[in-house]
């Protein structure tokens, strides 16, 4: 018999084989956790920032130009394209008016500064978007006064970036605190509505 050959009695060699069905069963369990792995790895995830930013060129003087700076990072294992980027604010679909559901798309311009838009991003790699602030449009108060539109600092805490995908995903973020305070600064120094008397 084979257990002869290496000097292992019979009964050794049986109760050696006693562990076979325990050697496959790890086997199966470790082959089955690096499948659920890399099947999480490679499901599709970004991080995404959204933040006031000012561009220092080096050798021009201040003041320098300011911007609300859009970073968008794939992380997720696979290719993901960018079809859009937008605004969601509120939490109800339904008409409630402080706190009603609202979104809206955020245009971009290619430029030296910001990336185009689709772009397929691979893992790892990031795509950047900028609006400068100080320019005739002034985002800002645009932003506050057509979007956001309500004097409540409540509103704003519900305010979200988003980042929309080919499959149909939907990305977001918070808005960083310096643009947030940006914000409130501007819809706290919009004109009040005049009050009507009975």
């Amino acid at each position: 018999m084979i257990s002869n050959l290496f000097g292992i009695s019979d009964k050794t060699w049986i109760f050696i084989n006693t562990f076979a069905p325990w050697f496959s069963a790890i086997g199966t369990v470790s082959a089955v956790i690096v499948s659920l792995y890399l099947a999480r790895k490679s499901k599709p995830k970004l991080t995404v920032r959204v933040g006031h930013r000012i561009i220092i060129t080096p050798g021009m003087k201040g003041p320098f130009p300011e911007y609300v700076a859009f970073s968008i990072t794939n992380i997720g294992g696979r290719i993901l394209k960018i079809t859009n980027l937008g605004w969601k604010i509120g939490l109800f679909r339904w008409k409630i008016d402080l706190l009603k559901e609202k979104t809206a798309i955020q245009p971009t311009i290619r430029d030296e500064l910001s990336n185009t838009i689709p772009i397929d991003l691979k893992d790892g790699e990031m795509a950047n978007y900028f609006i400068e602030l100080k320019d005739d449009k002034n985002w800002i108060k645009h932003f506050a006064k057509d979007f956001i539109e309500s004097k409540s600092r409540i509103l704003l805490l519900t305010l979200r970036f988003e980042v929309y995908t080919s499959i149909g995903r939907t990305f977001s973020c918070k808005v960083e605190k310096p643009l947030l305070q940006m914000l409130i600064k501007e819809i706290d120094n919009q004109p009040k509505a005049p009050v009507t008397q009975t």
